[in-house]
């Protein structure tokens, strides 16, 4: 499922990232990474706002469609 998707306010767990090669490391930098618990925290028109590793992070909705929950 897409992070876009999701409920917020729940845990879900990465199952995969997907994009280009850059997409994936820069998302691997903020944390999110296979195995990792998060949750959304609130949506803005397509951004999301999403809680992972004890830190908030603010994506976009073509960063958010890569990570697959």
């Amino acid at each position: 499922m897409v992070l876009t998707t999701v409920q917020s306010g729940k845990d879900y767990i990465i199952h995969a990232v997907t994009g280009e090669g850059d997409t994936r490391l820069h998302l691997g930098s903020m944390g999110f990474v296979p195995g990792t618990k998060l949750s959304v925290v609130s949506r803005l028109g397509g951004n999301l706002i999403v809680s992972v590793k004890g830190s908030r992070v603010a994506l976009d909705e073509k960063l958010a469609k890569c990570v697959m929950v």
